[in-house]
């Protein structure tokens, strides 16, 4: 599933339902990804007013990345 965003900071989202997998696009051209993210915060971030904040404040430092210690 992909979702385009009306953010600053992110310009979409590509969630993978099975894996509960989350990749963030950000509009500074990097790729941040999730890993066992909730399908909510999905839905919460495409319906929020400012997904960035929503980022900053809910997903950045609360799921591990990739290859980090769980």
């Amino acid at each position: 599933m992909l979702i385009h965003l009306k953010s600053k900071l992110i310009d979409q989202v590509e969630y993978d339902v099975p894996s509960s997998r989350m990749r963030l696009f950000m509009a500074n051209g990097e790729m941040r990804e999730f890993c066992d993210v909730p399908a909510y915060v999905i839905e919460d971030l495409r319906r929020t007013s400012s997904p960035g904040n929503y980022y900053m404040k809910l997903i950045r430092n609360r799921y591990r990345t990739p290859g980090a210690d769980a």
